[in-house]
Parts: structure tokens; C-alpha cells; sequence
């Protein structure tokens, strides 16, 4: 049987009939244009059979998880390396597809639409009021026949979900725009080359009324100014929020008024390389960046000088509990998040750990140090979950099952020497069966509180005040505890 011929066969059968062995066997290179097209759409169809599956496994381990933290988000989010956001959505929608949008479940493993369509509707039903419980057939009923045969986007099933809802849902308008107006905040996202994102969701007249200022104030500026307009807008915006919030009067972050710290070695600052320095909550910066933002003096930035060989930054009060400020800076600047290796709860959220107990030994010092958030901190507290540092300054995670996962190196390894420090290592995150450890030091994960996407960028997951079914909450499920930090001070008793 030719690959023509093997491709014409497997058209024919379900997903759940076709092998992967089969449809590997396939060369696309001795197909036609036509027969590649239908190879494609094959390949697809199995994809999303597969990620039906997959979701009814992660709805039987949601069900089954006992944990008083349900950890079963950690689980998830390691097993898959994803971050704890996209896990705690993936959890969340696999409940809801399993037990309310049976169909639409059903469309995914027949290949009839994506795990992203199904997405949709389940936001959708994390959106309706709990008192009818008919709804979700409903929606089924008025969207899925649409699809049967027809090409749809997510965004244009996104428009025809949203039409349903409202006329199975007849809130008043303002009621569905209060319930909007809960989910209003500002995210941050970093882009490449040095640059990134702050996209604020507001209410649509303070939005544009925004934009429109902006614009306006553009129109002042002189006509000779070689900035685009776009340029003009974004300068403007932030000079706008950076004079008008009064330094002076914010609150202490890790013990200081909120700064960003700029690492970079000595060599560097004298002009002498361009190593790359690295920017806390960002990560690698060029050399010339580095030099000036640590030659800012407005407090803005916070330079933390390094030893060009070494990258040594002392450790001090190693017998005291509670870390002091150079320490505390550095873990700061080494560690942008939690240490869980799939968390990206920032790291001024988060609380130094000792990673051995302070109360059986552990010194205070770096090298027995991490910032973990308060969830990650409470996981190790009689569930089975530990983790240790490696020499190359990560993190590797022990589960209650027996799984190990190592996260990649912080920007500096924490060895026994005080004054030491290995260069950044980039390693990608690796996992190993019960009883078969491999790699070194934990790291943390990651998990996100008004509905997370599948990218863990704010925007599509439901709110407290707008979920009223079982959407993904601030630790993945409702009441699984907070990941804000807690602030303890030295009389306090150690907690690990």
C-alpha cells in the first residue's frame, strides 16, 4: 500500500480507529497538493481527539484529588510543563466540558471543532448564573448545529457564543456591565528585544477618552519631533505614570520602596565588556541598557554590583531568621518569580524560604534560600512536597507521588561558598518517573486569579464576580487558598 493509497484509508476511519504508526509511515513529500491538505486535516482530526482524551483524564484527576490545597494543579502543570495559570484553566475547563458541555466534548474528540473552540463555550458557562440549570444545554443547542460542516474561527464562534448568551442569559445590559467592570486590571508581558507589553482592560468611555488625550497631547509636541505618533502616545503614557505617583509615599516591597534591580558585573559598568546585564522581571538586557539604568540616580532603578569573575554578592546574618536587606536584594534580582518551576507569581509577591528548615539548621543565607509564594510555601507543610537546591542554582521539586521536576538555573548559582557564583545557565526544565531523580533544585509554578488563557495572558477566563459556575479562581479552584505573600517578622515562630 502506497502513501496515497494508506492516506485515502485513514480519511475514512474515525480518529479513535487511526494509528499513529500509520500516519507517520506517511511521506508528504510524495503526495499531491491536494492529498497534502487531506493529510493535514487528518493529523488535525487526531490531534483533537487526543485533547479530548485528555481532557477526561484531567477531570477524573480534578475529581479524585483529596489534597487540601488540590495540588492536582501542580500536577497537572509539571506533568505537561505549562505554566500553573494555563494548568488551573485547562483543570477548570475539563470539569465543565465534562460534566456540563458533554456535546461539545464530543465535537472535540470527532474532530468537529478544537479544544480552543470548546473553550468558548465553556467561558461561556463559567459566566452563567447557577440557578438554571439548563443553560449549558441550551447554548449547546443554539451554537453547536451552526458549526456542523462550516469553517469557524474561535474569535467568530466567540461572537456567536456571546449572541447566545445573552438570549439565553436576558440580564439588563448594566447588570452584564458591572460584571465586566470587575474584571478591569493591567498585566505586564515581556517581548524580545528588550522591550514589552502593559495592556490595561478599562471601561470603554475612561479607555478611550485615554487614547484620546494622548493623541491630543502628541498634537503639542514640537512639529520637528522625529517620533511617530504611536511613539509620541507611548512616551507620553509613561512619563504620565511615572511623575504622577508619589514615590516617596509607596509602600516598602521586600523591604524597600518599589525599584527595579539592574544586575550587572563590574567590567560592564566600567565599559570594559558587554556582558549583558539582567533586569528583575525581565530577564537579559544589553550592556548599554545596563550601563545606563544603573547610572540612574532618581532610585528608579537599583543597581546590585557583581564580581566579573564570580558574580559575588555577600551573604550576611546567616544565624538570624529573618534574611537582611543585601540578601533580600539579591534574592530579588535572582529570583524574577516563584520557585516553583512553573509559577510566575513575581518575586516581590513572594517571601524568602529557607529550603532547608531554619528550625533544623538551615542557615540564612543564599545558597539555602528561595522566594516562593505563599501557596508554593504552603505545599511543603506536611503534604509529602519538598525540594532542594542544585548546585547550578535550581530548584528541583519532589511530589507527593514520587515525580521530580528540575527547574532551569537562576541567574546565579547559590554554592556553599559565600562570595562564589556560577554564570546564568539556561536549562529547560526537565522531569523523571518516581524513584529515577534526575537534575537539580526546585523551581515553582505559576497560576493566575481572574480567569487565566491558554498563553497565561490575562483577558478570557472568568471572575469572582462574573464566574458563577466553576471557572478557574486565584489558586485554580474555588476556596484552594491565596498566593499572596504573607509578612511575618522575626519574632514570629519559623514556619519551615
Amino acid at each position: 500500500m502506497n502513501d496515497s493509497e494508506l492516506l485515502a484509508r485513514l480519511v475514512s476511519e474515525r480518529p479513535a480507529v487511526r494509528s499513529g504508526a500509520e500516519l507517520s509511515r506517511i511521506d508528504p513529500a510524495r503526495l499531491s497538493a491536494a492529498e497534502r491538505v487531506e493529510l493535514l486535516t487528518v493529523l488535525e482530526e487526531q490531534r483533537r481527539w487526543l485533547e479530548a482524551a485528555q481532557t477526561r483524564v484531567m477531570a477524573v484527576m480534578q475529581q479524585e484529588d483529596t489534597s487540601e490545597l488540590d495540588l492536582v494543579q501542580e500536577e497537572v502543570s509539571l506533568a505537561l510543563q505549562v505554566p500553573l495559570r494555563t494548568a488551573q484553566f485547562r483543570l477548570a475547563q475539563a470539569s465543565t466540558l465534562v460534566s456540563e458541555l458533554p456535546r461539545t466534548l464530543a465535537a472535540v474528540s470527532a474532530g468537529t471543532i478544537s479544544g480552543a473552540h470548546a473553550a468558548v463555550l465553556a467561558e461561556a458557562v463559567w459566566r452563567m448564573p447557577t440557578g438554571d440549570t439548563g443553560l449549558p444545554a441550551a447554548l449547546e443547542q443554539a451554537v453547536l448545529p451552526s458549526l456542523a460542516g462550516r469553517c469557524v474561527t474561535v474569535p467568530q464562534l466567540r461572537r456567536r457564543v456571546r449572541r447566545a448568551a445573552l438570549a439565553l442569559d436576558p440580564a439588563t445590559a448594566e447588570v452584564r456591565h458591572q460584571r465586566a467592570l470587575a474584571d478591569r486590571r493591567v498585566a505586564y508581558c515581556p517581548a524580545e528585544d528588550g522591550m514589552a507589553s502593559l495592556t490595561a482592560l478599562l471601561p470603554a468611555p475612561e479607555a478611550q477618552l485615554l487614547y484620546t488625550r494622548l493623541t491630543a497631547a502628541a498634537g503639542l509636541l514640537p512639529s520637528q519631533d522625529p517620533r511617530s505618533l504611536d511613539q509620541q502616545r507611548a512616551d507620553l503614557l509613561v512619563d504620565a505614570v511615572l511623575t504622577g505617583l508619589p514615590h516617596d509615599q509607596l509602600p516598602q516591597v521586600q523591604g524597600r520602596r518599589p525599584a527595579i534591580h539592574v544586575m550587572v558585573n563590574a567590567d560592564t559598568l566600567l565599559g570594559l565588556n558587554d556582558e549583558p546585564g539582567h533586569l528583575t522581571g525581565y530577564g537579559p538586557i544589553t550592556a548599554r541598557t545596563a550601563r545606563r539604568l544603573a547610572a540612574d540616580q532618581s532610585g528608579t532603578w537599583r543597581r546590585l554590583l557583581t564580581d566579573p569573575d564570580s558574580g559575588a554578592l555577600l551573604d550576611i546574618s546567616p544565624d538570624r531568621y529573618r534574611p537582611g536587606q543585601l540578601v533580600r536584594d539579591y534574592l530579588s534580582a535572582r529570583d524574577d518569580t516563584c520557585a516553583f518551576p512553573t509559577c510566575q507569581q513575581p518575586g516581590y509577591r513572594c517571601e524568602p524560604d529557607h529550603t532547608v528548615p531554619f528550625g533544623a539548621g538551615g542557615r540564612t543565607r543564599r545558597d539555602n534560600l528561595a522566594l516562593t509564594c505563599r501557596r508554593h510555601n504552603r505545599a511543603k507543610a506536611g503534604t509529602g512536597w519538598h525540594y532542594r537546591h542544585e548546585p547550578d542554582g535550581s530548584f528541583t521539586w519532589t511530589t507527593t507521588t514520587g515525580h521530580h521536576y528540575t527547574g532551569g538555573a537562576r541567574r546565579s548559582a547559590a554554592t556553599t561558598d559565600p562570595t562564589a557564583r556560577s554564570a546564568e545557565s539556561a536549562l529547560p526544565t526537565s522531569r523523571t518517573g518516581p524513584g529515577t531523580e534526575t537534575g537539580s533544585g526546585p523551581a515553582e509554578p505559576e497560576r493566575r486569579g481572574a480567569g487565566p488563557t491558554e498563553a497565561g495572558q490575562p483577558g478570557s477566563g472568568p471572575t469572582e464576580a462574573g464566574r458563577a459556575r466553576s471557572g478557574p479562581t486565584e489558586a485554580g479552584r474555588p476556596g484552594s487558598g491565596p498566593t499572596e505573600t504573607s509578612q511575618r517578622t522575626d519574632a514570629d515562630p519559623p514556619p519551615f
